[in-house]
């Protein structure tokens, strides 16, 4: 026998040990025989993913797929539907609405405004409070419009890079 040939069947054994290996650690985990085949402990293991992937979502350990994405569906359209005021029989497209008056209340209130703004309220405040602070920064009055801030906003950053250059 050659040197090559012994390398190479050498190396044939120790890739048969490694998959005998991996074939038993797999088949221990997923419940399955050591001398099982490999269509036999992927069955086994497919079984044992989806079994827990149940019990996790609360469903019973012999649900199928289908049955455990319906229980997800469930339970997460009943917490959305909890957090945006909503039943947990409603359709996704009326959780959806409440949920998007939601956030517009919360967000308009939370700016400071009324409950029932519209989105162009809810932006105009948001826009108002940004050129206020951006404007505070650059030393404009709250009065100031875009074009009045944005001018303060390139004076005071020259004004910075000229005393950072003067500074070297």
């Amino acid at each position: 026998m050659s040197n090559d040939q012994a390398r190479k069947e050498e190396w044939e054994e120790i890739v048969r040990d490694v998959e005998a290996k991996i074939r038993k650690e797999a088949a221990k985990w997923a419940g399955a025989e050591a001398t099982d085949d490999w269509r036999t402990i992927s069955q086994k293991m497919g079984d044992k993913v989806r079994s827990e992937a149940a019990v996790t979502v609360g469903a019973e350990p012999e649900e199928d797929w289908d049955q455990i994405g319906r229980r997800i569906d469930r339970n997460l359209r009943a917490e959305v539907a909890k957090w945006a005021d909503a039943e947990q029989d409603d359709d996704w497209g009326t959780i959806g609405q409440k949920m998007e008056g939601k956030i517009r209340t919360e967000t308009a209130t939370g700016l400071g405004g009324e409950p029932d703004e519209s989105w162009d309220q809810v932006g105009k405040r948001v826009e108002q409070r940004v050129r206020i602070g951006l404007g505070k920064w650059a030393g404009a009055e709250p009065e100031d419009d875009w074009e009045a801030v944005g001018r303060k906003m390139e004076d005071k950053i020259k004004t910075g890079l000229r005393d950072w250059l003067k500074g070297e």
